[in-house]
């Protein structure tokens, strides 16, 4: 009995020592993205743990720390282990835009929740950096701010800027610094920290084709760049109707076609992408126009304008 009781002192001691031996790396809280399809959540890092639940590509778990192969992490309330290859921080980048419908703002978050802090919201047209895409939601670069956007609200430009404010008509503008020995700058992207293409002193013509945050995409003496709103004087210019053809940025083959502004307006019809429409009054969101000889409204992010 005693030798027996020794036996299992030293066993102890070996799986402790094993424990220890283990590597394990501390990590500062990360949020990282399932990638190859299902994953299991283990109670304890090894495979032969029982499975608290499976959790598909694009799904967003907070990580703690790895142990080994393993990730420590809680999604969806529960706490458990991964295996580490099965979790990406990069995954297809590209530029995407806002899309409400209801022209309020986007938020972007401190985490991949509605539960994360507001770091700022964006309006309809916004471009957006993605820097790895989720189910529910994608990691993005806004200016300087990095954070989280609802993927739901976050669409791709069709050609021509369909989900920008490409899709209306240019604007045109001048450079009004608040001094007349002032320049404003024309930057590479729409951040105060980026390259520097060019200056330009008041009175200089600029073309507006987008917006993004606190600055305008414009072309100005051949250069393409942003320049920040408030420095420059917007030509208002009557509205002139135009032929536009519907487009769906979400890969549907209809846009519905509505009785009066809104989502909650009555669907007259649903019209065929590709079909041809004349746009007589251009809104924040929703324009009115004119389609099979008929009056209604349909959402300024689904058609681009051809001439």
């Amino acid at each position: 009995m005693q030798k027996n009781h020794h036996y299992k002192r030293c066993l102890r001691a070996l799986t402790i020592t094993a424990a220890l031996a283990m590597p394990v790396a501390s990590l500062a809280e990360s949020y990282m993205v399932v990638q190859g399809g299902k994953l299991n959540l283990r109670k304890e890092p090894s495979l032969e743990a029982a499975v608290l639940g499976q959790f598909p590509t694009g799904t967003w778990m907070t990580v703690h720390e790895e142990t080994g192969n393993w990730s420590k992490v809680t999604v969806d309330g529960q706490n458990g282990y991964v295996m580490s290859k099965y979790l990406t921080e990069q995954a297809s980048p590209g530029t995407l835009y806002v899309r409400t419908n209801t022209g309020a703002g986007l938020n972007l978050r401190s985490e991949p929740s509605e539960k994360g802090s507001i770091l700022t919201s964006s309006k309809p047209g916004t471009a957006v950096k993605v820097l790895s895409r989720g189910k529910d939601w994608h990691k993005v670069q806004l200016g300087d701010l990095t954070g989280y956007m609802a993927s739901r609200y976050l669409v791709a430009a069709a050609p021509g800027g369909s989900g920008s404010d490409e899709s209306a008509q240019t604007r045109q503008g001048t450079v009004k610094n608040p001094g007349a020995n002032q320049v404003l700058l024309l930057r590479e992207t729409a951040s105060i920290q980026a390259r520097v293409l060019g200056n330009y002193r008041n009175g200089t013509p600029v073309t507006i084709t987008g917006e993004e945050g606190d600055f305008y995409k414009v072309t100005v003496a051949g250069k393409k760049g942003y320049m920040m709103k408030k420095f420059i004087a917007v030509k208002e210019e009557a509205f002139r109707p135009f032929t536009a053809k519907l487009v769906n940025p979400n890969g549907n083959k209809i846009v519905n076609f509505r009785k009066a502004p809104g989502l909650s307006a009555p669907i007259l019809k649903e019209l065929p992408v590709g079909m041809e429409i004349t746009v007589t009054e251009m809104g924040d969101v929703w324009c009115k126009v004119t389609a099979d000889g008929a009056e209604g409204y349909v959402s300024r992010y689904f058609f681009q304008k051809i001439k």
